[in-house]
């Protein structure tokens, strides 16, 4: 149901469709947006990885949310961890909107092991985002990741189990 720019009353008399225009109509906009999210909590027999130095889907089917929307921005959102099997290499998150990566470089995040200590460990990682200009209408976003050269990027989805989240606001 799309917004109704609310009528600007005078002297006339005050009808039923006016009402059911001006307030109901508008009331079950604002209530749908609210009603409007997706999310997944996903788990597994196995951990996810990839030595991609390319963006790719870290799940394309367990990791993707469709989403519609009635024009307004969308707040999206990411816990997990991430494990990097070498000393100093990177792992690099991204969203891609609608099928194209929302940041084109090196994407939104990035985790990097810096100390022998810290490689081979299951770091957490979070953050959310407002992704701002999208059109009215259905929406794909799908968390992407790559790794730095010679690194084995890892997610544990058996015992901690990753989050991803998006909310039109």
């Amino acid at each position: 149901m799309a917004w109704t720019a609310p009528k600007t009353w005078s002297s006339e008399p005050l009808t039923s469709l006016d009402l059911n225009s001006n307030v109901r109509d508008n009331l079950n906009h604002l209530k749908d947006r609210l009603d409007s999210g997706a999310g997944r909590f996903i788990s597994g027999a196995n951990l996810l990885q990839t030595t991609a130095t390319q963006f790719v889907d870290v799940d394309a089917e367990k990791l993707s949310l469709a989403l519609t929307t009635h024009g307004g921005d969308v707040l999206l959102g990411f816990t997990g961890t991430v494990q990097s099997s070498h000393n100093g290499g990177s792992v690099y998150f991204n969203v891609a909107v609608d099928g194209v990566d929302y940041v084109a470089d090196h994407g939104i995040l990035r985790n990097t092991n810096s100390a022998t200590t810290d490689f081979n460990r299951h770091k957490p990682i979070s953050f959310v985002m407002l992704i701002s200009g999208l059109s009215a209408g259905n929406h794909s976003f799908k968390l992407r990741w790559k790794a730095s050269g010679r690194t084995d990027a890892k997610m544990d989805v058996v015992n901690l189990h990753p989050q991803f989240w998006a909310k039109e606001i």
